[in-house]
């Protein structure tokens, strides 16, 4: 997918969402409010540096992104790719009880998700804490067919297989913007 998307992300008049590629000046931040995201961008080295993060995106093994409102990050979602044909949807978590949280939080989930079908992955596999069902009806919506679910330790893990015959459908319009 290239170019930006419009979605409406906005609740009650409040100003949009705007999801967009995490970047280095967000990593302190990302650090304070998000850790377990750092743990999922660290991979195996808990040790690992801003120069680790910036070697993982570049390898294309990463994918994060960060959701911001008024001026401040409230969320940050990570895609992690096995293969080539295997990514898995790691962390999505959105701070706080604002009036943004939902529409952050669902356009984390999309921009991941369809990365991970523009990108060809025929598996992606979602950590979640959510009830299945509401993945898995998400999950259709953005071209993904259910295949399992089954526990790893606390997190919930659904697994789903790249729907080659109906695309993603396209997302509504608005005034919220997603890169």
């Amino acid at each position: 997918m290239t170019g930006v998307r419009m979605y409406d992300q906005s609740t009650n008049g409040f100003e949009a969402v705007r999801v967009r590629p995490v970047e280095a000046r967000d990593l302190a931040t990302a650090l304070d409010f998000f850790p377990g995201a750092m743990i999922h961008l660290r991979g195996p080295d808990p040790t690992g540096t801003s120069h680790n993060y910036s070697q993982e995106f570049a390898s294309g093994r990463q994918r994060a992104w960060v959701a911001e409102a008024e001026d401040r990050l409230i969320g940050m979602a990570v895609l992690s790719v096995e293969s080539q044909t295997l990514a898995r949807l790691t962390y999505l978590h959105v701070a706080g009880d604002g009036p943004h949280d939902a529409p952050a939080a669902r356009a984390l989930a999309e921009i991941a998700i369809r990365k991970a079908w523009d990108a060809g992955y025929l598996k992606l596999v979602v950590h979640t804490h959510i009830p299945a069902g509401h993945v898995i009806e998400y999950m259709h919506e953005l071209g993904f067919e259910f295949a399992r679910t089954h526990s790893s330790g606390s997190e919930r893990v659904v697994e789903f297989y790249r729907n080659l015959y109906e695309p993603p459908r396209d997302p509504p319009s608005g005034a919220g913007d997603i890169q």
